[in-house]
């Protein structure tokens, strides 16, 4: 199982720290493993530099993309895929702060869904991973 935490990113952050993600993840993954001493101090700089998530707006889009699908659940601000023949058991939850998104696949079906978001930062911190979203996943040139 995987843990992806989704931030939105302040354009000008993500300007700074355009080639340097590594230190941009750092710094969330700094935030994410401090103690409860440090609280202040991590909420003034995770507010420096991750936008509030429309947790409303999110909600409904992500709704909307996936109501008709059979393998699809959704209650308040947590949405489920469970799709057997992809063998995929993803979960995801809105936050106001961040999306987190727990799955057994390295590339969740969310993951498309999300993409039209900008500013997107993915990070898995159990596995030291992380990518802005918008450009890590593949584009299609052929429209159908």
């Amino acid at each position: 199982m995987r843990t992806f935490y989704l931030f939105e990113i302040k354009q000008n952050i993500l300007k700074n720290y355009k080639y340097h993600y590594g230190e941009l993840y750092s710094i969330l993954e700094s935030i994410y493993n401090r103690s409860n001493e440090d609280i202040v101090l991590c909420y003034d700089v995770f507010n420096a530099i991750v936008n509030p998530i429309n947790k409303n707006e999110i909600n409904n889009y992500i709704k909307k993309k996936n109501l008709g699908e059979q393998n699809y659940i959704c209650y308040n601000y947590t949405h489920s895929i469970n799709d057997y023949y992809l063998d995929e058991y993803t979960k995801m939850y809105i936050n106001n702060s961040h999306i987190k998104i727990d799955t057994n696949k390295n590339a969740p079906s969310f993951f498309s869904d999300i993409r039209k978001i900008k500013n997107i930062f993915v990070c898995d911190f159990d596995n030291h991973d992380y990518f802005l979203l918008e450009k890590a996943l593949y584009k299609s040139c052929i429209n159908i």
